[in-house]
């Protein structure tokens, strides 16, 4: 961590449904999530775990529901169930906000990066096999935020590929390639830039090329995952 203090994680996980993947019992509503440094909120939830049942979609995610296969729409809708859930803990008491995919900074298509409009926050979502993880935090104390999620298990053919790719050892594969998509979300490249450019010092990371820094936490998420954020506090010099 950059910071002992500032990327500590927050001991206490706030639960709404102890689960880590669909053979442990649920609980009580279909989320958990924890606080992070600069207030930002991680939660995480199951696909088809109910949350985003009820979701009201903008105008854009219901295009991409529609056209998505029935296994993506629901983990879709799960994740904007959970960004909606994670707001009402970040800002509580209010409703006038809304949740829809910004256009591409690149093309203008319709998939760009979470757009929250009517309160000042930002959000990102990510999705592996059985789960959905999303972030969320006010604008006041956070400028860029990106999260990413793998399932904790990994053929060695791939650990390898990635190793060589991000210059790791196999083992720590999979945790650096969650810090490289987060990263990549955060700066609003995505994959579009060769990840091998995202450079790593002590608790942050930064995109060869640009001055920007992002800092990073391994955030402790359900067992069988693993979950990496990365964010540009506000007020930051470079």
């Amino acid at each position: 961590m950059a910071d002992e203090a500032e990327g500590k994680l927050v001991d206490e996980v706030v639960v709404r449904s102890l689960w880590a993947f669909p053979d442990v019992a649920r609980v009580g509503e279909p989320f958990a999530h924890r606080v992070v440094a600069e207030g930002i909120l991680v939660g995480w939830a199951a696909p088809g775990s109910g949350l985003g049942d009820e979701v009201r979609l903008g105008a854009v995610d219901a295009r991409r529901v529609a056209a998505a296969p029935p296994a993506r729409a629901r983990a879709f809708r799960t994740g904007r169930g959970l960004i909606g859930a994670l707001l009402r803990e970040l800002v509580p008491g209010s409703s006038a906000w809304s949740v829809d995919t910004a256009p591409c900074v690149r093309c203008g298509g319709d998939h760009g990066p979470v757009a929250v409009r009517g309160v000042a926050a930002l959000a990102s979502v990510a999705y592996t096999e059985g789960l959905v993880v999303a972030a969320v935090a006010a604008a006041a104390r956070v400028t860029r935020l990106g999260v990413d999620v793998e399932a904790d298990r990994i053929d060695p053919v791939r650990a390898d590929d990635l190793a060589r790719l991000l210059s790791v050892p196999p083992d720590a594969a999979l945790r650096r390639w969650t810090q490289v998509e987060a990263v990549l979300k955060a700066a609003g490249l995505g994959l579009r830039v060769d990840p091998a450019q995202v450079r790593f010092g002590s608790g942050f990371a930064r995109v060869e090329g640009a001055s920007a820094e992002y800092r990073l936490a391994d955030v402790a998420g359900p067992a069988g995952a693993v979950v990496s954020l990365a964010w540009r506090p506000a007020g930051r010099l470079r």
